[in-house]
């Protein structure tokens, strides 16, 4: 392995460490301690060779074959037992995904100290779709979740150098459920010496009629009463009012089998007066309580009720959760947001205006320069600015097209954070437009006459700047988010500079051409010079501004906007609001995106956005 391989290898293996263990994790234990679930064998649930045959029948209650495990047997321990290749079950709130991370850090630990071992890797499956294979999917989720390039992600695939870990079978919409199973099949087949685990809930996994090809299957086991005593005695004696309760009502107590319900009691009660009365009536309604009660909590923590109306938060969060569940996002970027998360109808006048505003704009920077040409040579020159005015503002508006051939989309936010520079191609392309431009400037020329300026020149140098833009900047791959909306503001700021440099660039270049032109004493005049020079430094600035990342961030703004006045997230600048919710445990703020505590929280939100 050379040092270019070690460095990304560290690099990948820090995200790892930081978007999980220290974004996930810690957040999620809210300064407790992790209790250690008790375990136990499936092997009915996937289609192992260790199972006789009659006990893979799909949909036969497998907890009648279950092993229990020793008490204190951990995850890591079954995962070496099972070769690598593991199925994770448990109820809603089990701790699944808690009991995922607990591997994920020994693994990591293991790949510190060994650079042969592969690299453990997170990997939501809520976002996966239909017909496409596990492995594709894997290469543009390192992209996306992990901003490594897709040809290096398909290099660490090939060459075994990943360990996927595969979280949340159950959140893949259920319609294509059973092709996701299929394809974590035919990805192991591919890969067959890959380590592989999977979590899912365990009725969900049970109607699946596809058993997964993995070598064991384990179920997380309801939290005994021993198990929950000692862990509300290790938080102090300010719970001792809720470790009474929990003995005394039955209820309560079954509620409490879940780690995370039993988190949820332990936040949602600690503020409350020590002889507060716990009633609860039965388990659907006492869990709906709680999360009332949790969310409630949270919404007033730290004088929240000051910064936001609690009905309102919970409001904008239910509509969150409905979004990112309809979209099949676990993770929320700021980026991802398109206009497709309006109503279908605001969708439709949202982008008529954005479509009409910006050929307004090119519009108005032909009339600009043609009422310059106006005052200075008369009539024909406002003519040939409203002409270039329209001409310009049709092109983007109806033909969705900026500077020769760059397609605007109207309906999807493309974000530009980096770009890189390509000289050869730079050349070919300044090459090709400026020959071109000599091309139309000598045509038009001809046709529409003079008026004492060189049109072949300026179509070449309208030409062959449009094509190095075009051609030379190249947007990257590889996207870092570190904070909220960073891919937003570095599309912003790449828009200015590109903005900027282009029209300094053109106006020096067209400048330079008419004062060569005045001084060799040619048929030549400022007068038409300067309109045209001032039309062709804005036209070309504003396109190249935005094509290079100002569309994204505009449409952004925009969208955000919209979005305030529908009433779907609070006015100004979201990510205040995003930081309140994580602040109180309602989201977790994982690098540059957040995500929902748990999925049980998704679901209790979207059935408050019904």
């Amino acid at each position: 392995m050379d040092e270019r391989e070690r460095h990304n290898r560290q690099v990948m293996l820090l995200r790892v460490k930081r978007y999980w263990l220290v974004g996930v994790l810690q957040e999620s234990l809210h300064g407790a301690e992790l209790i250690d679930l008790s375990l136990a064998y499936r092997t009915t649930a996937v289609a192992s060779r260790n199972a006789p045959e009659w006990q893979n029948i799909p949909g036969l209650d497998g907890a009648a074959f279950e092993q229990p495990l020793p008490v204190g047997t951990q995850i890591t321990q079954v995962y070496e037992q099972a070769q690598g290749t593991l199925l994770i079950m448990g109820e809603p709130g089990a701790g699944k995904t808690t009991t995922l991370l607990q591997l994920v850090s020994d693994l990591l630990h293991r790949a510190e100290v060994d650079e042969n071992h592969p690299i453990p890797v997170v990997f939501s499956l809520a976002s996966w779709h239909n017909h496409v294979g596990i492995g594709p999917w894997m290469v543009n989720e390192l992209a996306n979740r992990y901003e490594v390039p897709a040809w290096l992600g398909q290099e660490w695939l090939h060459n075994g150098r990943l360990l996927p870990l595969l979280d949340g079978l159950d959140e893949v919409n259920q319609n294509v459920r059973i092709e996701c199973a299929q394809a974590i099949n035919q990805f192991r087949q591919k890969y067959v010496r890959l380590p592989t685990v999977v979590t899912c809930r365990t009725q969900d996994y049970k109607t699946l009629s596809t058993r997964l090809k993995l070598d064991e299957a384990v179920v997380l086991q309801p939290l005994s009463g021993a198990q929950i005593d000692q862990y509300l005695a290790s938080m102090g004696s300010r719970l001792a009012g809720l470790r009474a309760a929990i003995q005394a009502d039955a209820t309560l107590r079954e509620l409490a089998e879940s780690p995370l319900m039993l988190s949820i009691m332990t936040l949602a009660y600690y503020r409350m007066p020590q002889e507060a009365a716990i009633a609860l009536g039965g388990r659907e309604e006492g869990r709906t309580f709680l999360f009332d009660t949790y969310v409630e909590r949270m919404t007033r923590y730290r004088g929240g009720e000051e910064l936001y109306d609690p009905q309102e938060a919970i409001r904008w969060l239910a509509w969150l959760a409905r979004q990112m569940s309809q979209f099949n996002q676990t993770m929320f970027f700021l980026e991802n947001m398109q206009p497709n998360w309006l109503p279908r109808k605001v969708e439709r006048a949202f982008v008529e205006k954005l479509r009409f505003t910006l050929g307004g704009w090119f519009w108005g920077l032909g009339l600009l320069a043609g009422l310059l040409g106006w005052l200075l040579a008369g009539w024909p020159a406002l003519l040939l600015g409203v002409g270039a005015g329209v001409v310009t503002a049709v092109l983007p508006t109806f033909f969705r097209i900026l500077l020769l051939h760059t397609r605007v989309n109207w309906r999807r936010i493309e974000t530009v954070e980096t770009l890189s520079w390509s000289w050869p191609w730079a050349w070919l392309g300044g090459a090709w437009g400026t020959i071109g431009g000599f091309v139309w400037g000598g045509l038009g020329s001809t046709l529409g006459g003079s008026f004492s300026v060189p049109w072949v020149f300026y179509g070449g140098v309208w030409g062959g700047v449009s094509q190095v833009l075009e051609k030379a900047l190249i947007r990257e791959e590889m996207k870092l988010r570190t904070t909220p909306g960073q891919g937003i503001v570095r599309s912003r700021r790449n828009g200015r500079r590109v903005g900027l440099a282009t029209g300094g660039i053109t106006a020096v270049i067209l400048f330079l051409i008419s004062g060569v032109m005045a001084l060799l004493h040619l048929d030549f005049s400022w007068r038409w010079a300067v309109p045209f020079i001032l039309w062709a430094v804005l036209y070309l600035a504003s396109s190249a501004g935005l094509i290079f990342g100002g569309l994204a961030a505009w449409q952004h703004r925009r969208l955000l906007r919209q979005l305030a006045e529908s009433g779907y997230v609070p006015p100004g600048d979201y990510v205040p609001f995003l930081d309140y919710a994580a602040e109180r445990n309602l989201l977790r703020k994982v690098g540059g995106g957040y995500m929902f505590a748990h999925a049980l929280l998704v679901d209790y939100f979207q059935n408050k956005a019904d």
